[in-house]
This record gives structure tokens, sequence and C-alpha cells, in this order.
């Protein structure tokens, strides 16, 4: 697996965190203290987050970090199933 790839599932997870709380990306990045183009362009995976940023994130959510991980992960496990 290519690290674009979790990129790809680890943005749609905080998406799916995100508006499950009725935040909009500017909330998330005040919560986060990062901006909203970053919260933008996560979710979309055009960046990979540092474990700083991912954990900012975690943190504005109000989730522990190891929770957004294994959701993506429970997400290509999911593909993975899904492709066989």
């Amino acid at each position: 697996m290519l690290s674009k790839d979790f990129a790809r599932y680890f943005g749609n997870i905080v998406r799916k965190h995100r508006k499950a709380r009725f935040f909009t990306q500017e909330q998330l990045a005040e919560k986060s203290d990062l901006a909203p183009k970053m919260i933008s362009l996560i979710e979309r995976s055009q960046r990979n987050p540092s474990l700083n940023v991912a954990n900012s994130i975690a943190q504005g959510l109000s989730v522990p970090l190891w929770r957004l991980i294994k959701d993506a992960e429970n997400l290509i496990q999911e593909a993975k199933a899904n492709r066989q």
C-alpha cells in the first residue's frame, strides 16, 4: 500500500468524524490550530499530514489519534475485502 492510499483513507476518516460532530472545516481548523486550507487538503488527500498535524486534528475532534488511524485501517481492510 502506498502512503498516498493511506492519506486518502485518513482524509475520509477525518471528514467522517468532522461531519459527525457537525463541524465545518473552518471550525475544525480553529479547534486544531491549523489553517482551514490544510483541513481541506487533508480531506481531499492532497496532503499527507505529519504526525504532529494528525495529532492536532485528533485533539480538535476530541478523539485519540489511534482512533483515526484505526478507523482508516478498517476502511483499507474493507476495501481489500470488497476487491476480492
